[in-house]
């Protein structure tokens, strides 16, 4: 990614704006994945089940569509719905 980045720099197609509300939505972005990987680790570590996986990535995959939708007004396109149905109908088929 640095190098394509690095590329884009160099090569004069550089179109990011850096604003504050962006740097900070990065920011807790990156501190929301970096908490969500170390609890993957301690859940493995204690034995978690890895059929786990699937279960979690589904409800984070629909908690974020929701969010887009409720909090950063994107289209509720009836796919996206249909996607946010489908995470959630998999999510109860995958528990125990």
């Amino acid at each position: 990614i640095l190098i394509y980045l690095a590329f884009l720099w160099l090569g004069g197609r550089w179109s990011q704006k850096f604003s504050m509300p962006g740097f900070n939505y990065s920011l807790l972005t990156g501190i929301c994945v970096g908490a969500g990987t170390i609890a993957f680790f301690l859940l493995f570590q204690k034995g978690g089940p890895l059929s786990s996986v699937p279960a979690i990535l589904a409800g984070g995959a629909a908690i974020m569509a929701i969010a887009g939708i409720l909090f950063f007004r994107e289209t509720p396109s009836w796919q996206r719905i249909v996607g946010v149905v489908f995470a959630i109908v998999g999510l109860f088929l995958l528990r125990k």
